[in-house]
């Protein structure tokens, strides 16, 4: 008999959420996709990485509490708050994601360490995790599968490197868990 498992998921909602959109042009239930991503593995733990909007945007605001609300309804999801920052560029006012990816590098590291998984889906494409996920990989012998959403230009080519895996999230796989 094969043991499951116990497997713990990443996300890093900005990116998740555009690579989505920008891929399949959808919306989908994470509750579903992270059963399916998971498999036969036990799932430990899900963390989601977001960082909230601000009441100054009325609407976003009311969009974002009833999203975090569905989320809140997961088992086993954390979300996990970053922050926002305005910045001021040529006159222009825009908003800088912020502690978000720090989070979930630290979080990938710290559960490592504690031996909360045996492996990790991580669900981004930026390149920027490739450091600690090949070091949690050494360090800690840990299975990290990088959950690749979009095309071979829009994937991180360092993520796919280091990873232990990459799962390509298709069409296909994301078709039952669409909103």
């Amino acid at each position: 008999m094969v043991s499951r498992k116990r497997a713990a998921i990443y996300i890093d909602g900005s990116n998740f959420y555009f690579s989505v959109k920008k891929t399949f042009n959808c919306k989908v239930d994470i509750d579903k996709f992270c059963k399916k991503l998971a498999g036969k593995n036990q799932v430990v733990k899900i963390n989601y990485y977001i960082s909230p909007v601000g009441e100054a945007n009325p609407k976003m605001y009311v969009e974002q509490q009833r999203f975090f609300e569905k989320l809140k309804k997961i088992d086993k999801l954390k979300i996990v708050l970053g922050r926002l920052e305005k910045h001021k560029k040529e006159g222009k006012e825009f908003y800088v994601e912020k502690a978000t990816d720090i989070n979930l590098a630290q979080d990938l590291i710290f559960d490592a360490m504690d031996g909360i998984y045996d492996a990790a889906f991580l669900i981004s494409n930026d390149g920027d995790f490739s450091g600690v996920v090949s070091s949690v990989i050494k360090r800690f012998s840990k299975e990290i599968i990088y959950a690749a959403i979009g095309n071979r230009k829009s994937i991180s080519y360092h993520l796919k490197k280091v990873a232990s895996s990459t799962l390509w999230i298709t069409q296909e796989f994301i078709k039952e868990t669409i909103i």
